[in-house]
């Protein structure tokens, strides 16, 4: 990856017809999310309003890292 950033992994779990994968990580280093935050999953939805809301914040700017390159 070119941020430098690893995963380093701690886990693996599979449910009971082995279609999905639960994989836990440690994650070393700023970001693992091309948006600038953590993880992925920073956005969740409530189930009684179906409102969509940001967690966490970001860790960098997205448009100083993934700048066009000429």
């Amino acid at each position: 990856e070119e941020s430098g950033n690893v995963q380093e992994l701690k886990a693996i779990y599979f449910d009971c017809d082995a279609d999905t994968l639960l994989v836990k990580v440690n994650q070393i280093g700023g970001a693992a999310c091309h948006e600038g935050y953590r993880s992925c999953f920073f956005r969740r939805i409530d189930p009684q309003s179906h409102d969509v809301s940001v967690e966490g914040d970001r860790v960098f700017d997205p448009s100083a890292v993934y700048a066009k390159k000429s």
